[in-house]
């Protein structure tokens, strides 16, 4: 201090002095005479000093850089005004100059870090000390008296025992069938046989002890004495610790367990700290008890001193012997590929999470050292809220985290009749859940820091802010959950509706309705939560119905097709031309139905293709499933066929198929329709088949099938495209001969078979017969030659 105070003066100094001189300089000041003049010489000696003092300064580089630094500081600092001739007033100003700066600011952490430093090691020297006074207490332990005195007690303890012993054996054929009622997928259920194992387990302990009072009592004549319900009290609050471990960690009962725990670990946790609980609970409440009655309180301080100090050390090997253990378990998450924020945060933690817990077993140790009534009460209480807290918060984590792995199970019967049900809980729950899970996490923090005084958690909970803020919470999570309730009501009603197996079967015009009401009031209700959850969160609704409006008008002008999708999407729908499950016609594009919306239509043409449609690209639409449909019979003949016999087997085909399995879908009588069209090569008669709408495909198909058949039968015939060669006819009407010229063979390239075959063909074709052979008459020949040039 004494040095920053030097450096606050001499930097005044170096700050005031050429101000000084500046003003003295300046026209109308006045000059310095007479008296003045005197006692400016006797200050000469004081500034020399200080001069002196500031050239020390300057020549130590350390202290000539924090004076640059504190001058650099203070030169940009903006101008307050005039500036003062008060020496006062420049000391503050240079005080503060220099405190401000990088350099005085390290300078006094780095201080202070010395200084805690310091009085820590001075602290550690102090309970170490305290530890050497509790120990030199161990002389003064009277162990004769204390043995007169516990032999009373040994009866009381070897009675406890053994019936702890022997109802532990009792107890089994419950737990066993505790266990057996267990189920798997249900965590809530095996929580409640949980907490009726834990129960029975204590109902041992409190008999036991009542065993142990019953033995005090006929070894006494009377009520047990001091000593023997010191035991008794230790025995059971002791084991209620040890119990409240169990129920948590469940080393026994493995098919209960709710804690990520495996056998071994639960084993190894639960044995070593049940140790270590009996080792303070049974020295503090019942031998340092009996030693101080017996022996003095510093044999009893000495007592509590081992048994903690040998906790301690057991604490750090148990932590230090399980550092990588934890460590891996802890990174499990984080080695195996999640990224999550969870598993990066335990990844972080599983890196040094020793540190904390070795700093937080030392605290304990040296609090109770240095107060061994007040201050280790208050970590002890500290330390058990907290575990307590931390324990029934991982048991409430662990059950939601459980809840959201598991899912949520319908009934085989519901889940028929409502088969999306179960997926709509299963995708709402996991989110409650998770909100569930953040409060809880935040209430733990809150209760583990109101147990060390850190915060004031029951105030804060009382507080005007915190309870608005509460009230609002819940009123948005009650909001949140009764429209998740509305619409799950909503949707499973139209989804039930919607279920051919259940009801009545609904028309493909209340499939189309349904899915529209179901959209639209979707949207209106996630609309209607979202406003009344803001609500409820105190934010003004109405700028934001007004902005809406706004924002409406806005998307109306620059969204004129979509609201052109949306209109002839509603008049279309009023009108009813169509719906979902029809087979349309939209333009160029043919399909199925599948989804009809508010703006556009999908259809599912024959080869699988999806298509999206917006209803303002719809001028026409050709619905082929609209109240009825037709199958048009078109059959073609060949000419020479008697329609009358062709119509007689159309209504016969009709008849067979009527008979067949596609006769359900026959509507009306076969409608004949009598010669549509005379063709090149075939006359075509038409006849119609009414069915049921959609079913015109299939009926079309047997009646093909079946036609053909007939007409094969009967020997219609059935023509296909063919070409006729035509050579002309004489004047008698008569077809004029076909004269084909071959080149005569060679000798030697052909057989003599052959050869000969070849000119009785000749001979047969000569001008002279026709093709069969026959002479051609003189008369014929003559015409011949008159037909024209040779074809």
């Amino acid at each position: 201090m004494i040095r920053r105070a030097a450096w606050a003066f001499l930097l005044v100094l170096v700050v005031t002095l050429p101000a000084a001189a500046q003003l003295l300089s300046l026209p109308g000041m006045p000059k310095v005479t007479g008296s003045a003049a005197a006692a400016s010489q006797s200050a000469t000696a004081e500034d020399r000093k200080s001069l002196d003092d500031l050239i020390g300064i300057l020549e130590n580089e350390t202290t000539r850089n924090l004076l640059i630094e504190s001058l650099k500081a203070s030169a940009y600092q903006p101008a307050n005004g005039q500036a003062s001739t008060n020496a006062e007033a420049a000391s503050d100003q240079g005080d503060e100059t220099i405190v401000d700066s990088v350099p005085a600011y390290l300078a006094d952490t780095v201080r202070g870090s010395i200084e805690a430093v310091r009085e820590t090691v001075v602290q550690f020297g102090e309970i170490a000390g305290q530890g050497a006074n509790f120990l030199a207490g161990a002389q003064w332990i009277d162990l004769p008296r204390i043995w007169l005195a516990l032999q009373p007690v040994l009866l009381v303890i070897a009675v406890v025992i053994a019936a702890r012993v022997a109802l532990r054996f009792a107890e089994r054929p419950v737990e066993r069938w505790i266990v057996s009622r267990d189920d798997r997928r249900s965590p809530l259920r095996r929580l409640l046989l949980l907490a009726l194992a834990t129960l029975l387990d204590g109902a041992t302990i409190l008999l036991a002890a009542a065993c142990g009072h019953l033995a005090a009592l006929w070894q006494q004549g009377g009520p047990p004495t001091f000593n023997q319900a010191l035991f008794l009290n230790a025995f059971v609050l002791t084991e209620m610790i040890r119990l409240g471990l169990a129920a948590f960690v469940v080393p026994r009962l493995m098919p209960l367990r709710l804690t990520p725990f495996s056998d071994g670990q639960a084993a190894y946790w639960y044995g070593r700290l049940a140790i270590l609980v009996s080792l303070l609970g049974y020295p503090f409440l019942f031998v340092a008890p009996i030693v101080q009655t017996n022996s003095s309180i510093a044999a009893s301080n000495a007592v509590r001193f081992i048994a903690v100090t040998f906790v301690f050390i057991s604490m750090l090997t148990l932590i230090i012997a399980n550092t990588h253990h934890v460590a891996r378990r802890l990174q499990r998450a984080h080695r195996n590929g999640d990224r999550s924020f969870q598993a990066r945060f335990y990844a972080f933690l599983g890196s040094l999470w020793y540190l904390p817990a070795i700093s937080f077993v030392f605290a304990l140790y040296a609090v109770w050292l240095s107060s061994p009534r007040s201050g280790f009460q208050f970590m002890l209480g500290a330390s058990l809220r907290s575990v307590a807290a931390m324990a029934i918060g991982g048991l409430i984590v662990t059950i939601l985290s459980r809840f959201i792995a598991t899912g949520f199970r319908l009934p085989a019967g519901a889940k028929a009749r409502f088969p999306l049900l179960e997926r709509r809980i299963n995708g709402f729950i996991p989110r409650l859940l998770l909100v569930l899970r953040v409060i809880v996490i935040l209430g733990v923090i809150g209760i583990i820091l109101d147990a060390w005084s850190i915060l004031d958690f029951a105030s804060l909970l009382q507080s005007d802010l915190t309870g608005r803020a509460m009230r609002g919470t819940l009123g948005a999570l009650l909001i949140l959950f009764i429209g998740f309730a509305v619409y799950l009501v909503v949707s499973s009603w139209v989804e039930y509706r919607l279920n051919p197996n259940y009801g009545s079967v609904p028309t493909s015009r209340e499939r189309t309705l349904l899915a529209l009401f179901r959209n639209a009031f979707t949207v209106a209700l996630a609309v209607i939560v979202a406003m009344l959850v803001l609500s409820q969160l105190g934010i003004d609704i109405a700028p934001l119905l007004a902005g809406a409006g706004v924002v409406g008008l806005a998307i109306g002008f620059g969204a004129q097709k979509l609201v052109q999708d949306i209109i002839t999407g509603a008049f279309i729908q009023i009108e009813n031309a169509l719906n979902e499950g029809d087979v349309v016609q939209l333009g160029s594009v043919s399909g199925v139905v599948e989804k009809l919306t508010i703006r556009s239509v999908s259809l599912r043409s024959v080869d699988g293709t999806y298509h999206l449609i917006p209803f303002s690209s719809v001028d026409q639409v050709a619905n082929m499933t609209k109240d009825f449909s037709n199958f048009v019979a078109d059959v073609a003949v060949a000419y020479r066929e008697d329609v009358e016999e062709v119509k007689a087997a159309m209504q016969e085909a009709f008849d067979r198929v009527r008979a067949g399995e596609q006769g359900i879908n026959i509507i009306a009588d076969f409608e004949m329709l009598g010669v549509e069209t005379l063709g090149d090569n075939a006359v075509t008669v038409r006849g119609r088949i009414r069915t049921l709408p959609g079913k015109q495909w299939p009926v079309g198909r047997i009646y093909r099938q079946v036609i053909k058949s007939l007409l094969e039968e009967r020997g219609i015939e059935i023509p296909f495209p063919q070409t006729t060669v035509w050579f002309g006819e004489g004047k008698n009407h008569e077809a004029v001969p076909l004269r084909i010229a071959q080149p005569a063979p060679g000798p030697s390239s052909d057989p003599l078979g052959a050869a000969e075959g070849r000119s009785r063909d000749a001979a047969l074709h000569t001008p002279e017969r026709n093709l069969d052979g026959t002479p051609i008459p003189p008369s014929s020949r003559e015409d011949d030659a008159d037909d024209g040039p040779e074809r």
